[in-house]
């Protein structure tokens, strides 16, 4: 039985173009009692609902409820000062799954620090301990430490959904019929955004990509060699951003969404350049050479800090393509 005296303003978010976790989070916020409720939905670049759900909140009396802590903040830090924030406002915070609820009796006192202490579980333990003594030391813009990570524990997944800007990557895709497919399965890539979802069975496929499984769309951190492309008639390059579920590699990392947002146009005129061309007007994208795909890249999201990526281990050399599988995106 919820506290009538509150006034319980929800607010939900979901990636890309899911409207069906959408739905679900407000059917949820409706039935936890909240008289208003706000949502966002795409990329993380902005969230004009979240600024109107924060700014109808009334200092000392409302609650804001969120089916996940992960839903409100862009990043970490990001998080922290937000939930900073509406302490200071005297504002509490519930969330629904995570079972944290700091406008409970009893519960103002842990505040923000105890939700934090509670939302652990589902980010990096080092990084968010780290900041929360930041924080309670009086620090205002914690820091993520840097350095390299110990080999024994690094599980795969390395944040929660959703948790950070989007993140840029390089990617290749094979030209068939003027228009771009993955390179290990026949996805087509028809638009310029893409939601992978796992087909496999092994795994509830909204859980993509999931650990233990080699669904998900890859992306490498560095431009792939521009000979690479040359060389063929077909191989196409570029830059994305990915966002939504993310699992770190050494080399690269897998997600749930991606967006193209630039095409690598081969440097001397040929058919296969006017093809590139036709398929990046089709997608509405810019394509541009090699040597500026990062710096497009960088103009729609930013790169996986360095600390994020499991550590390259020394290998026998083997295929590099064997182990992706026919459902990568």
């Amino acid at each position: 039985m919820w506290d009538d005296a509150l006034v319980r303003i929800g607010y939900a978010y979901a990636g890309g173009e899911d409207r069906e976790s959408l739905e679900l989070q407000l059917a949820a916020l409706r039935a936890a009692g909240c008289r208003q409720c706000f949502a966002d939905g795409g990329a993380w670049v902005q969230r004009p609902e979240l600024e109107r759900a924060l700014a109808a909140l009334v200092d000392g009396r409302d609650c804001l409820v969120v089916c996940r802590l992960d839903r409100v903040g862009r990043s970490l830090p990001d998080l922290i000062a937000t939930l900073a924030g509406l302490e200071e406002r005297g504002i509490g915070v519930c969330s629904l799954q995570d079972e944290i609820d700091t406008s409970a009796a009893g519960a103002r006192g842990a505040g923000v620090f105890g939700a934090l202490a509670r939302f652990e579980r589902v980010l990096p333990r080092g990084h968010t301990a780290a900041m929360v003594r930041e924080l309670r030391s009086g620090t205002r813009r914690p820091r993520i430490p840097v350095g390299p990570r110990p080999m024994g524990q690094i599980s795969g997944m390395e944040f929660a959904p959703d948790l950070c800007e989007p993140v840029i990557g390089f990617r290749h895709w094979r030209l068939v019929d003027g228009a771009l497919r993955s390179m290990f399965s026949l996805t087509t890539w028809d638009a310029a955004q893409m939601t992978a979802r796992c087909a496999a069975g092994r795994h509830d496929p909204a859980q993509t990509p999931s650990s233990g499984c080699r669904c998900g769309i890859y992306a490498y951190y560095d431009p792939c060699p521009r000979s690479a492309s040359a060389m063929t008639r077909d191989l196409v390059g570029g830059a994305v951003v990915v966002w939504g579920r993310l699992e770190a590699h050494a080399v690269g990392v897998r997600a749930e969404h991606a967006r193209i947002v630039a095409l690598q146009l081969p440097a001397t005129p040929s058919p296969k350049r006017r093809a590139v061309a036709d398929v990046a007007a089709q997608l509405g994208l810019p394509a541009v050479a090699h040597r500026r795909l990062r710096a497009l890249a960088l103009t729609h999201g930013q790169p996986l800090p360095a600390v994020l990526r499991p550590p390259r281990q020394r290998t026998p050399a083997v295929d590099p393509w064997r182990w992706l599988a026919a459902d990568e995106y």
